[in-house]
C-alpha cells in the first residue's frame, strides 16, 4: 500500500470519501500554500485570507462527492477559493468599514527583508497598490496566473470562461497595471 504522499489527487479524493483523514491532511499539505496565495491576493488581508482558505478546504471536504474525477482537482479547489473570495468581497462592499481595511504591513505580499533597498520596497508597494486597483475579473486572472501559477486552460476551468477570455483578461490586466504604475510615478 502506497503512502498518501505518493498517491494521485484522484486517489486521495477517493480515500477521503471513504473516511481517510490522512488523505485529507495530504490534500491540505499539497494545496494549502496555493489556496492561501489566491486568497491573499484577492482579499489583501492576511487574517481574512486565512479564514477564506480554511473555509475553502471545508467546502471542498463537504463537496468531494460532487467532484468530477475527470477534472483537475487543483483547478476545482482553486475555483472554490475564488468563489469564497468573491462572496467575501461582495459582503465587504455591502458593509463599509469605519477603519482602513488594509494595514500597511498586511498586504498579502511576500515579506520584504531589512536587507532590501528602499527602491525595491517602493516598487513592490507600487505593484501591490496597482493590483488592488484592478477590477475583480482582471485581478482574478492575474492572481491565478502570476501567483498561483495556473495554466490558461486551468484558469478557464476555474473561472468557467473560455481560454480566449483568459488571455484577453490577462493582457488587459497587465496593460492596466502598467498604466496604474506609470500614473502613480508621475504624481
Amino acid at each position: 500500500m502506497s503512502s498518501a504522499r505518493e498517491m494521485s489527487d484522484g486517489e486521495l479524493v477517493g480515500r477521503v470519501s471513504g473516511g481517510d483523514e490522512t488523505a485529507f491532511r495530504e490534500i491540505l499539505r499539497r494545496y494549502r500554500e496555493r489556496v492561501l496565495a489566491i486568497c491573499l491576493r484577492m482579499l489583501k488581508n492576511r487574517t481574512e485570507a486565512e479564514e477564506a482558505a480554511q473555509d475553502s478546504f471545508v467546502k471542498a471536504y463537504y463537496h468531494l462527492e460532487s467532484f468530477d474525477k475527470s477534472r483537475d482537482f487543483s483547478a476545482w479547489l482553486a475555483g472554490i477559493a475564488i468563489n469564497e473570495c468573491r462572496d467575501r468581497l461582495r459582503k465587504r462592499s455591502r458593509f463599509r468599514k469605519l477603519f482602513r481595511e488594509i494595514p500597511e504591513n498586511d498586504l498579502g505580499s511576500r515579506q520584504v527583508s531589512q536587507d532590501e533597498d528602499y527602491e525595491s520596497k517602493v516598487r513592490i508597494r507600487a505593484i501591490e497598490n496597482a493590483i488592488e486597483q484592478l477590477p475583480e475579473k482582471l485581478r482574478e486572472v492575474l492572481v491565478l496566473r502570476a501567483y498561483a501559477d495556473y495554466s490558461y486552460e486551468e484558469i478557464a476551468g476555474i473561472l468557467n470562461i473560455e481560454i480566449g477570455t483568459v488571455m484577453s483578461r490577462l493582457h488587459r490586466s497587465r496593460a492596466k497595471l502598467t498604466e496604474i504604475i506609470k500614473r502613480g510615478t508621475r504624481q
